[in-house]
């Protein structure tokens, strides 16, 4: 049993995933996980992890659209039922 779910764990991947924004508006932090945007895919969480700090650091400009984006960014793993639609 616990090989079983050793291999399952092995098989997720993570997404990067950024909260929507209606038409240049200000980000939906509220919105379901469902409708947030898939901005990398990734093999490990510390890939995304890593990926999130990287956009962080790139976007960190106080005038820059994407830095409120990537303050509230979240790695969640591919098989997360929030993510159904």
């Amino acid at each position: 049993m616990r090989f079983r779910y050793a291999a399952a764990l092995l098989l997720v991947g993570w997404y990067l995933l950024i909260p929507p924004q209606a038409h240049g508006g200000p980000f939906d932090l509220a919105a379901p996980l469902s409708h947030w945007l898939i901005y990398g895919r990734f093999d490990s969480l510390h890939e995304c992890e890593h990926a999130k700090a990287l956009n962080r650091e790139t976007f960190k400009a106080p005038d820059d659209p994407l830095k409120e984006a990537f303050e509230h960014a979240q790695c969640v793993a591919t098989n997360d039922p929030r993510l159904a639609r």
